[in-house]
């Protein structure tokens, strides 16, 4: 295994946790404690503000939308007429899958495929495209034009390990199917392949709606929203790290 490839692996599994705004808003909050301690009321007050912030601004309705629309793009209006070759279905939640029989349906492209192995850094044995290979059988796919990639752990893998099967089908021009968060990153590593990309949302992740009149409660922290937040931040991670091993 190619050394970026190791990095990549523990970075995105285990480091990625200190840049959650929770994990950093807890570890301020409890420093902060130990100045208290030390009578250093200053730093306390410091940390402890300042760490609340972290946790309470990705929490409310304004900030995730304004991180929701920097990573959003928008589904492509796909139709028979833009002569696609396979369907690609990144391995994740059901939704893509559901997203991938559906386009089937339409007949947007003769084949399906699936990607994804297993992200877990301790279990191999699960592999996701071949749950959702099963999935699609059992919805009434015909299992000839279902092709599956078992090996890949991350995006990065899902497009070079999807490439080998693609080139022997000579597949050129896909529909990429995944969250409308993990989107961005998604297109740039297959369109740094070479294929012709028409991104097709999930539709797990959602904007907030505006509403015409004030509401204060969108001022008021959300579980969800801090989850959605939580997940742009991890995007805008990789996507820094795909640069920075040159994968986009």
């Amino acid at each position: 295994m190619h050394w970026s490839l190791v990095i990549y692996h523990f970075l995105s599994k285990i480091f990625v946790w200190l840049i959650y705004p929770l994990t950093i808003g807890i570890l301020l909050i409890s420093s902060s404690f130990i100045f208290y301690k030390n009578k250093n009321f200053k730093l306390f007050k410091s940390f402890f503000i300042i760490g609340l912030l972290i946790i309470y601004l990705p929490s409310i309705t304004p900030i995730q939308r304004i991180l929701f629309k920097s990573i959003h793009i928008n589904s492509y209006p796909i139709s028979q007429e833009n002569q696609i070759d396979a369907i690609v279905v990144l391995g994740g939640e059901p939704s893509r899958s559901i997203s991938g029989i559906r386009l089937y349906n339409q007949n947007i492209a003769s084949y399906i495929l699936m990607t994804g192995g297993s992200g877990n850094i301790f279990e191999e044995n699960q592999k996701e495209s071949e749950r959702m290979t099963d999935f699609l059988i059992e919805f009434g796919v015909n299992k000839n034009n279902v092709l599956s990639e078992n090996k890949s752990r991350n995006t990065r893998e899902n497009a070079v390990f999807s490439k080998k099967i693609m080139d022997e089908y000579e597949i050129k021009s896909i529909v990429l199917v995944t969250s409308n968060i993990h989107m961005k990153r998604s297109i740039k590593v297959f369109e740094k392949l070479n294929y012709k990309v028409f991104p097709y949302n999930s539709q797990i992740f959602r904007i907030p709606k505006k509403n015409s009149e004030f509401d204060p409660f969108i001022f008021f922290p959300n579980v969800e929203n801090l989850f959605i937040s939580s997940q742009i931040i991890y995007e805008y991670f990789a996507l820094l790290l795909y640069k920075i091993f040159g994968w986009i």
